[in-house]
């Protein structure tokens, strides 16, 4: 267990172990071949990078049911866990997520966002955004809503992971 500081250098910190969880769920032979499975069963054709983009997004949207941490305890899970659960919140849901679309050569980023305009850049969302031909685009599977929308916030900071670690840049919007 990993004891995380409270407020945003708490946030930055939770986002950091996403960060790690995503790699090395990238690296697992078990969900790169659970993502190949998917291309396969929503019959993407080879190459065809934004058709991968969505069938992944749309298989964790149907399959991961959205379910609360327990109470005042904050779980992370690893992807490969997250296929045998098919259940989490926003920040399993990314680490699934991200993992299958870097297992298959997709970049992926995290966008922190918050929502309440008493407490400036406290982050109470995560999602990832996967770069398709040159263009960022936000994937919040938690949501009912297409592909490429994103929850309206306040605050918003970027993370982008990388093989040493992750960078994060702030954004007042």
């Amino acid at each position: 267990m990993v004891r995380v500081p409270r407020g945003q250098r708490g946030t930055l910190t939770t986002a950091r172990l996403i960060g790690c969880l995503i790699r090395s769920g990238a690296k697992d032979f078990y969900v790169r071949q659970k993502a190949i499975e998917i291309f396969r069963a929503y019959r993407v054709p080879a190459k065809d990078r934004w058709g991968e983009v969505c069938a992944l997004f749309d298989w964790v949207r149907r399959n991961v049911r959205y379910t609360r941490d327990i109470f005042r305890v904050e779980l992370l899970h690893s992807a490969r866990r997250m296929l045998e659960l098919c259940a989490g919140d926003c920040d399993d849901m990314t680490i699934l997520l991200g993992a299958l679309l870097i297992s298959t050569g997709h970049p992926v980023r995290l966008a922190l966002v918050g929502f309440r305009p008493t407490k400036p850049h406290a982050y109470s969302h995560i999602y990832p955004e996967v770069n398709v031909r040159g263009r960022w685009c936000p994937l919040d599977a938690t949501m009912p809503r297409p592909i490429g929308w994103a929850p309206p916030p306040l605050w918003k900071r970027i993370c982008e992971i990388n093989p040493e670690g992750m960078t994060c840049s702030s954004k007042t919007l």
